[in-house]
């Protein structure tokens, strides 16, 4: 059994004895962090634990999980800053330390910071680092274009943002691919655009044919929650068409091109109105509630 730490691991009782609880193997076995026993496990039962390097330097076992693990990406708050670098709280017994040389530019105490958790065996311990491009390499991948990704907007571009793609691969995101604006740290939906050997581009929204059906259907279900009627119009700003309805104003005339060829809106002087179909106008009755009499014994 390999214990690999910054790993989230589920890991058999070895033994307990008093507080003292081993887990692992007798060829490989830790600690559980002292005050942790479960109260109702027994020898040979799993639990989930966070391993990690403790003060001595040692491999040591939590069940206070972290918020990321070895190799992930997280936005999280600096909770002090020193001369070798700043501590990173991620939500597990131990505070991570950011060396100073790994910080891309100076953090500040307080401030949250996109990190990523790394592993340095020959010092023991666990390290953060805000320079992601040297821990996400574009060597192995397989995305076709159109693939639906994971997204985690990094550092900002001059023409957009670097992003990670599925926890694993960098790309950019340029600032037409935007359907609204976004911050450092969070999480999104994208879709493969290009690729042309380790460059790998990215966009918030589909394309094609696959692209105008969705963009149809988000602004039919804007118009249903919204009397029916937006006041947009081809000749609307672009950034209040991506504001509103999260589609670039292209795609939002393809989309309404459809809609009227489909007889679903009219067109007016300031913007678009729905037409009910039938059904819309006559909704079904739902059906009365049958209460079940009471028998004689209630």
């Amino acid at each position: 059994m390999k214990i690999i730490p910054g790993k989230i691991q589920s890991l058999p009782i070895l033994s307990m004895e008093g507080r003292e609880v081993e887990l692992g193997t007798e060829e490989n076995h830790i600690s559980l962090f002292k005050g942790e026993r479960p109260s109702d496990a027994q020898v040979g039962d799993p639990i989930e634990v966070f391993v990690y390097f403790n003060e001595d330097r040692q491999l040591e076992a939590t069940r206070k999980l972290p918020e990321i693990e070895l190799g992930g990406v997280g936005s999280f708050r600096v909770k002090n800053t020193g001369d070798f670098g700043a501590f990173i709280d991620i939500g597990t017994r131990r505070d991570i330390l950011l060396p100073v040389r790994e910080q891309k530019t100076p953090v500040e105490e307080g401030r949250m910071i996109l990190i990523t958790l790394q592993c340095d065996m020959e010092n023991r311990r666990l390290f953060a680092s805000t320079r992601l491009t040297q821990f996400f390499k574009n060597n192995l991948y397989d995305y076709q274009r159109g693939q639906e990704v994971d997204m985690i907007i990094a550092d900002r571009l001059e023409m957009g943002y670097r992003v990670i793609i599925n926890g694993k691969h960098i790309g950019a995101l340029f600032r037409q691919e935007l359907m609204r604006n976004v911050h450092e740290g969070e999480k999104v939906k994208g879709y493969i655009r290009k690729i042309e050997g380790k460059e790998i581009t990215v966009s918030m929204q589909k394309e094609g044919e696959e692209l105008i059906q969705d963009a149809v259907d988000r602004l039919l279900e804007f118009l249903k929650h919204h009397n029916g009627y937006i006041r947009l119009t081809d000749d609307s700003d672009p950034e209040e068409i991506k504001l509103r309805l999260r589609m670039s104003k292209k795609t939002f005339k393809k989309a309404v091109g459809q809609l009227y060829k489909d007889r679903r809106v009219t067109l007016t002087k300031f913007g678009l109105k729905l037409i009910l179909t039938e059904e819309e106008k006559n909704p079904p009755t739902p059906a009365p509630i049958r209460r079940k009499k009471p028998s004689a014994d209630e």
